[in-house]
């Protein structure tokens, strides 16, 4: 027979093992049970961007509410039964805009609807892309139309020479577009958004160019 201590070490070593082997077997159960967590939220993620699950819109600050529903009480801007088509750069004045209106939609009286309209320019310096699957979020019909407007600029000014303004040039194409497009789907009214400058700017270029002040 083994000394005492030889079967006291050798028990001990065995003891030892046994409870390596169960941390082992533990730490790997445990990592198939994160892998499995893992790949639920995956699914659910999944499941969730298949059902098209409507993104909720931002609420704008009350402050600018304020001042839009004024606006809108004050020159009788919307109508019962009206059926709105908004130009959507994907600039802050016109995205503000596009929450304003849902949020009317949501609290006012009166029944109105309202589409959304982009004029892509096909241009490298601007891509408006990232708003087709914002707006198709936001549940809203969307229109987005591609237009070579800069290319077509180079070849529209006098005698076939390049435009003398292409910014100008750019918003009376992308104007057109947009009344095309609400006569096209029973529009009657086209929602345009400017900040502060562009209705300073609007206002001065109306009374030196045209003669007359038609900016509100």
């Amino acid at each position: 027979p083994l000394p005492t201590s030889v079967s006291a070490s050798a028990s001990a070593s065995n003891d030892i093992s046994k409870k390596l082997d169960s941390e082992k077997v533990k730490n790997e159960l445990a990592q198939v049970q994160k892998q499995k967590r893992q790949q639920q939220k995956h699914h659910k993620q999944q499941s969730s961007s298949k059902k098209g699950k409507k993104t909720k819109h931002i609420k704008p600050p009350p402050k600018m509410m304020r001042y839009c529903t004024q606006a809108m009480i004050q020159w009788d801007m919307i109508k019962e039964g009206d059926r709105l088509l908004l130009g959507l750069s994907g600039g802050k004045d016109s995205l503000t805009l596009l929450h304003c209106l849902l949020e009317f939609q949501r609290k006012l009286p009166i029944k109105f609807e309202f589409e959304v309209c982009t004029i892509d320019p096909m241009t490298p310096s601007f891509d408006p892309s990232p708003l087709i699957p914002y707006i198709a979020s936001l549940g809203l019909k969307y229109h987005y139309i591609r237009d070579n407007i800069v290319e077509r600029a180079n070849v529209s000014g006098k005698n076939g020479q390049v435009v003398t303004s292409l910014c100008s040039f750019c918003a009376r194409m992308k104007r057109g577009n947009l009344y095309a497009t609400a006569r096209k789907n029973n529009c009657n009214k086209l929602v345009l958004a400017q900040h502060l400058d562009d209705c300073a700017e609007s206002f001065f270029m109306s009374l030196m160019h045209n003669g007359c002040i038609r900016s509100k």
